[in-house]
C-alpha cells in the first residue's frame, strides 16, 4: 500500500478513537446550570429594555413602555 493511503487511514482511525473517547467521557457528566442563567423576568407586550447597568451585585435592566422612533 502506498504510504499516503496508510497515513490517511491512520489519521482517520486516530480521529474516530478520539471522538469515541470524548463521547464516553462527556456521557457520564452532569452539567449543573450556572447561577445567573435563570430567567427572572419576562417582558410584557409593548415593554422594551431601555438600558442595562452593570453593578457589583449583578446586571440591572431598565424596562420601559415608551416606544422610540426607529431610524
Amino acid at each position: 500500500m502506498p504510504i499516503g493511503l496508510l497515513l490517511i487511514i491512520y489519521l482517520l482511525t486516530l480521529y474516530l478513537v478520539a471522538i469515541l473517547v470524548l463521547r464516553h467521557c462527556v456521557r457520564g457528566q452532569q452539567q449543573d446550570p450556572t447561577p445567573g442563567t435563570e430567567v427572572r423576568f419576562a417582558l410584557r407586550a409593548g415593554q422594551t429594555i431601555v438600558g442595562v447597568g452593570d453593578t457589583t451585585q449583578g446586571i440591572d435592566f431598565y424596562i420601559g413602555d415608551d416606544v422610540m422612533e426607529e431610524k
